[in-house]
C-alpha cells in the first residue's frame, strides 16, 4: 500500500481506516464498510481487492477477514476466543457423529475444545493430548480419558513428543476429530509447530475417519508444517463464510464437506 508516497490519495486514506477496521471486528462486511465510508459497495469491493493483493486481508463471501501471519500460533486462551460463534457451532455439528461406544481422538485446538464443551456424557473413549479436552471432559463421568502423555506446551496446552507417541502406538481409533492453523486444497493441512505436527500425523496414521473442523479464517492458509494431504480427510465442518468457489474447490477434494450457520 502506497500510503508514504507524497500525498495520500482518497484510496489510500479509506485502505487505512478500512485495516483499522480490524482493531474491534475479525470479520468485515462490504455493506458495512460502505456504509460507514460512504462510498459504493462496488468502491469497497475493489478497495478489498487491492488490500488482497497487498496482502494485508483475504476476501470472503461478503466482505474480508484479516490475514494471519503464518508459522506463529496463538497462545491458547487468544485462540479460544476468537469466532467463538463459529467454532460452537462446529463443534455441535460434530458431535452429533460421536457415537455411543466409539473410541475418538480430540486433538489441542480451540475449536476442538468445544467438542468437550458440547458433547453428551455418555460411554465413549476419548483420546487427547489436550490439558484443557481432559479437564472438561473429567465432568462427564461416563467418558473415558486417555491423555497421550509427553511434553506440556504452554502455547498450546498441548502434550507433544515421543513419549506421547509411544503412549498412542497401539491404540485402535474410529474418529479423530482435528483443527489445524491451515488448510489449503493443494497443500494439505498444516500446523505452526513441527512437534505438534508430529503428534497430529501419528493419532491420523492409527485413525479409521478423519474429521477437520475449521472456521473460515483457517482455508486457502499455509502454515510451516505440513502434515496431513486433504485427500487423507473424510469430513469438513467448517461456517457459513466460505465463498461458493472454496466450497466448490474443497468438495473436489474431500468425501463431505458440511456447512453450519453460527449463533451470532
Amino acid at each position: 500500500m502506497s500510503l508514504n508516497n507524497g500525498k495520500e490519495s482518497k484510496a489510500d486514506k479509506r485502505h487505512k481506516k478500512i485495516l483499522r477496521f480490524f482493531d474491534h471486528k475479525d470479520k468485515l462486511k462490504v455493506t458495512e464498510l460502505s456504509s460507514s465510508l460512504e462510498v459504493t459497495e462496488e468502491t469497497i469491493r475493489r478497495d478489498l481487492e487491492i488490500l488482497e493483493e497487498q496482502n494485508f486481508l483475504i476476501r470472503i463471501r461478503g466482505g474480508a477477514i484479516e490475514k494471519k501471519s503464518e508459522g506463529f500460533e496463538t497462545p491458547a486462551l487468544e485462540r479460544e476466543r476468537k469466532y467463538l460463534p463459529e467454532k460452537n457451532a462446529i463443534a455441535k455439528k460434530a458431535c452429533s457423529f460421536i457415537e455411543e461406544g466409539e473410541i475418538i481422538a480430540i486433538d489441542a485446538s480451540s475449536t476442538c475444545l468445544q467438542i468437550a464443551k458440547n458433547i453428551e456424557n455418555k460411554p465413549l473413549t476419548v483420546i487427547t493430548n489436550s490439558i484443557q479436552v481432559s479437564i472438561e471432559l473429567a465432568k462427564k463421568k461416563k467418558i473415558t480419558v486417555i491423555l497421550t502423555g509427553g511434553y506440556l506446551r504452554h502455547e498450546s496446552m498441548s502434550l507433544v513428543g515421543v513419549s506421547s507417541d509411544k503412549v498412542i502406538n497401539d491404540y485402535h481409533i474410529d474418529k479423530f476429530f482435528i483443527s489445524s492453523a491451515a488448510i489449503h486444497s493443494e497443500w494439505g493441512i498444516s500446523d505452526s509447530h513441527e512437534m505438534q505436527a508430529k503428534t497430529k500425523k501419528r493419532i491420523a496414521d492409527l485413525s479409521e475417519s478423519i474429521i477437520v473442523l475449521a472456521d473460515h479464517s483457517k482455508f486457502d492458509q499455509k502454515s510451516l508444517v505440513r502434515w496431513l494431504p486433504i485427500e487423507n480427510v473424510r469430513m469438513v465442518i467448517t461456517d457459513d463464510a466460505l465463498s461458493k468457489e472454496q466450497l466448490d474447490r474443497y468438495q473436489e477434494k474431500v468425501t463431505e464437506v458440511i456447512v453450519v450457520n453460527p449463533e451470532i
